[in-house]
């Protein structure tokens, strides 16, 4: 059963985003979201709630507060008006990865992973909607990045912050 209440959505009217022009839906992600500092989404409620979405809206941004603050609406609308520039499915801001990552097989370790080359993904994630709409379907999983899924769907992503990069798929 899908849950209307674990993806809150906001208009740009409600948030009062100057960026945008009006097509812009922002979700608070709610509830079993965290995996770090990457926002997980409930896959069956973002499938419910971009079959639902209005024809109009062409941007669909990811945070994970349930009421957004005056900061966090700001840095949308900042992020909005960037994303609107670029030539990107998604933005993201990153944090760069602390914890150790080993790559195995089986239980097997391999080697270790230069953190220095991993970020993970942090919200507000800006997405332009077609690019979302292709990624949903792609996947099975019950929680799932918005932004990571773009990227596996073959989208292109860039970090907003300082030493941003833009990451294309393999």
């Amino acid at each position: 059963m899908v849950s209307p209440h674990l993806l809150r959505p906001y208009s740009s009217r409600q948030l009062s985003l100057l960026s945008g022009d009006g097509q812009v839906m922002v979700f608070a992600v709610l509830g079993g979201r965290y995996a770090g500092p990457t926002v997980l989404v409930h896959h069956p409620t973002l499938l419910h709630r971009m079959d639902t979405l209005p024809r109009h809206i062409r941007t669909v941004v990811f945070i994970d507060e349930p009421i957004p603050d005056a900061a966090t609406v700001a840095l949308v609308d900042d992020m909005v008006e960037l994303f609107e520039q670029l030539d990107v499915d998604a933005l993201a801001q990153h944090v760069p990865a602390s914890e150790a990552v080993k790559r195995v097989r089986g239980s097997r370790i391999l080697e270790g992973v230069d953190r220095s080359t991993l970020a993970a993904v942090r919200s507000p994630e800006v997405i332009r909607r077609e690019a979302l709409e292709r990624a949903v379907y792609s996947t099975a999983e019950q929680w799932v990045s918005p932004t990571h899924l773009v990227a596996l769907s073959g989208g292109s992503v860039r970090f907003a912050g300082p030493g941003a990069v833009v990451v294309t798929p393999a």
